[in-house]
């Protein structure tokens, strides 16, 4: 899956939240750009670590900022996971290498291959529990470890959630003998169950993060069937273009030919003119070249139009697969049991990133004016107030509202902000409700 636009971008950046001036004091996050480094994953990990010690001191419970820096270390384990796996074809080729244990940790970690059973993730969470433990005693504990097991835990969750949405959709595999399948069967193929996938995966009841980090895996045998399809048609038009210069070739020498005769013809001392008919027969000759050279520039046009949809059709289904990662970092929002208004700010979009500004939001219902939007978080309902600007930036932030504008490219707002505030209302409901 390398080098396929949508599935990793080494300039994607991950912002973190606003800290307060105790949690900074741990470690001062700042926004990460590509793949984060390991000193800015432990960093992520501390600062989770001291701000849930002191959710239990009274006054400093703030579930909006834990549910923040819960969704920054998803972004920062997702690029890390990307930047490790999207080199290989199939993630079902996949092994994930667990970090060696000290030896006052009894659990005995063995590398995965492919989707994980349910034994070997429980034995990774009763490790990560068992190390925990000694988190209070600094010579027995090692941060960059700590967090090597978290994403250790991460990766092989991934791979067992492409598995199984995978396995919820299998591809039909009886054939006929006598019955190849084309290419664009094949792609339709691929598509269907890439789309009927990311809209099932959207409506995943997720409890919490780790139960929803598990991955979605692309058909093999059709991605390959694509592949090998696409190589075949490479391989048929580089033979043409082989052909086609043989044909130039031959064209070349005849036309040299002519040339030498005609040269001949001029000096009847030298040599006898040559007859009309031997000439006649070179411009025969030279016309069927010509029109069999055109033929097969024909035919290597055509191949290469063959050639493109393959891959046209492949960048579609890696783009489903980004609506289910949406999906799932929605999930995890939506099922956070303290949401609080401030959640539409921790909506990512197909990007992946976050809103670049902030609303203010009232927590009262208030009277219907045509500028205000509601929405619902949880059971809860609130109100805004936002700029013509400020909704038509969000309209394209999460690619939705085609029909608003006057063009394909979003750049001309037809000025219906009562229906402009009715989609972003009912985007977020979708979202965010209970």
């Amino acid at each position: 899956m390398s080098d396929y636009p949508g599935w990793y971008s080494p300039s994607q950046v991950c912002c973190p939240p606003d800290l307060p001036a105790y949690l900074k004091s741990v470690y001062d996050l700042k926004p990460i750009s590509g793949v984060p480094g390991d000193e800015e994953v432990i960093g992520i990990h501390a600062v989770i670590q001291v701000a849930n010690r002191a959710s239990t001191i009274p006054g400093m419970y703030d579930p909006g900022l834990l549910m923040e820096l819960g969704g920054h270390l998803f972004s920062a384990q997702m690029a890390v996971y990307r930047s490790k796996y999207t080199s290989l074809m199939f993630l079902s080729d996949a092994t994930y290498i667990p970090p060696t244990l000290p030896a006052h940790v009894s659990v005995n970690l063995v590398p995965v291959s492919g989707a994980p059973s349910d034994e070997q993730v429980t034995q990774v969470q009763g490790a990560i529990r068992s190390y925990q433990k000694y988190s209070e005693i600094p010579s027995m504990f090692d941060t960059r470890l700590s967090a090597e097991l978290s994403q250790h835990l991460f990766d092989i969750q991934m791979a067992r959630y492409m598995s199984r949405a995978a396995q919820r959709q299998p591809i039909a595999e009886h054939r006929e003998a006598t019955q190849h399948p084309t290419s664009t069967r094949t792609i339709e193929r691929v598509t269907d169950v890439a789309e009927q996938t990311a809209t099932h995966d959207r409506t995943i009841n997720a409890g919490t993060g780790a139960s929803l980090i598990e991955s979605h895996q692309l058909p093999e045998v059709a991605i390959r069937d694509i592949l090998e399809r696409s190589n075949q048609l490479a391989e048929r038009a580089n033979q043409l273009s082989e052909q086609s210069n043989q044909l130039i070739e031959r064209f070349n020498q005849t036309s040299e030919q002519s040339r030498q005769q005609i040269e001949r013809s001029d000096n009847p001392i030298e040599q006898p003119q040559p007859s009309i008919d031997h000439f006649a027969n070179l411009s025969e000759r030279f016309n069927e070249l010509i029109e069999r050279l055109s033929n097969h520039f024909e035919r290597s046009n055509q191949l290469a139009e063959e050639y493109k949809k393959p891959v046209e059709r492949l960048g579609e289904v890696l783009k489903a697969s980004n609506k289910v990662l949406v999906g799932i970092q929605h999930a995890i929002v939506r099922n956070y049991k303290n949401n609080t208004k401030d959640a539409i700010n921790c909506l990512i979009n197909e990007k992946g990133d976050f809103p670049s500004e902030r609303l203010e939001i009232n927590s009262q219902w208030s009277a219907t004016t045509a500028d205000a939007m509601y929405f619902k978080v949880g059971t809860e309902y609130f109100s805004t107030w936002p700029t013509d600007d400020w909704a038509i930036n969000l309209l394209r932030f999460y690619g939705i509202g085609e029909d608003l504008f006057e063009d394909c490219e979003k750049t001309v707002w037809k000025g219906d902000k009562p229906k402009t505030l009715s989609m972003l209302s009912q985007y977020w409901h979708s979202a965010l409700g209970a």
